[in-house]
């Protein structure tokens, strides 16, 4: 059964990179492969990437109850979740309205580490909200064989957590902290990238149905993305080394002040530096970018973009521009 009518949940930057690689800018004329739909809440406002067409994109609003989402699903052949990935009791009440509503495919909200590592679980509670989700698409096979599912960890949003300096790299200032040595490994993505891999995922859909893939743009380290922001900045920065379990430590802290965002930052964080998470293995061992015909990512690319992006507005673009 082909993959003709997807729904988004979620209108943030997740959502747009997506809606970007369903709709390339080469691809502009004639009908569109994919009858697409953006769900939001009742307030939201639908954004669009620039050169997709409002008439592409059918916008539908929910409250995000069970009915409501069994309403507005039926008769999609994907729902793609894009929001509140480690709300586990959320994504499993849309995954539930979606196999009522007779959904045949699903991809949760993963697009980051590895959430199958019990150690990062054990760190990040988010991570340890998309486990239980994971687990629970996994339980569904028994009593629904028809409904099927994909996930997908694509790394360290690299563009993104550089804009956005959660990252510890202060575009402006031109200053880094860094929480290793720096040349410890780890697996990143841009987020133009993220929207390739679900957009090569759906095309691809046999190849990796019921499975959990990883699907990296690039294996990279803190100093090469250091050496790439001088490069692209023509500044030298100042860099302090610190302790990854200070990182940890420090997040820990923020979160029981009551400052959960900036702390839970600091865990996602920890991750590129903790070289005893073995975080990096699956993406070394298991990497699907062969299978869904992806080339490697360029770590100098990512951040020129990030720089030109944060120069401009401040904030990462949807890949619009790429």
């Amino acid at each position: 059964m082909a993959i003709e009518k997807i729904m988004i949940l979620g209108n943030w930057e997740l959502c747009l990179t997506i809606l970007n690689a369903l709709f390339p800018h080469e691809k502009r004329q004639g009908t569109p492969r994919y009858q697409v739909t953006v769900l939001t809440y009742l307030s939201q406002t639908l954004s669009l990437p620039p050169h997709v067409k409002a008439s592409d994109v059918q916008h539908k609003k929910s409250g995000y109850s069970s009915a409501s989402l069994q309403s507005v699903m039926t008769g999609q052949d994907l729902v793609i979740s894009t929001m509140s990935g480690g709300d586990a009791e959320q994504q499993i009440r849309i995954i539930n309205a979606a196999i009522a509503a007779g959904v045949r495919r699903f991809i949760p909200d993963e697009f980051s580490h590895d959430s199958m590592n019990k150690q990062i679980q054990t760190r990040i509670p988010k991570d340890a909200g998309r486990a239980k989700v994971i687990a629970h698409l996994r339980s569904m096979r028994e009593d629904y064989p028809y409904f099927e599912w994909t996930a997908i960890a694509t790394g360290y949003t690299l563009d993104t957590q550089l804009i956005s300096g959660n990252m510890g790299f202060d575009l402006e200032w031109h200053s880094a902290t860094i929480h290793g040595i720096g040349t410890e490994a780890f697996a990143a993505s841009s987020l133009e990238r993220v929207g390739r891999v679900v957009e090569r995922v759906i095309s691809h859909w046999d190849q990796v149905r019921n499975q959990y893939i990883y699907a990296a743009g690039v294996i990279t380290s803190a100093n090469e993305v250091l050496r790439s922001t001088e490069k692209t900045t023509g500044r030298e920065f100042t860099v302090g080394n610190h302790d990854v379990q200070e990182c940890v430590a420090e997040g820990e802290k923020r979160i029981e002040k009551g400052f959960p965002d900036s702390g839970m930052f600091l865990l996602e964080r920890s991750v590129l530096y903790d070289e005893q998470l073995d975080a990096l293995r699956p993406f070394r061992n298991r990497n699907s970018n062969y299978v869904l015909g992806l080339k490697s990512e360029s770590v100098e690319t990512i951040v020129r973009t990030a720089y030109d992006d944060f120069k401009h507005y401040g904030k990462p673009g949807c890949g619009c521009s790429a």
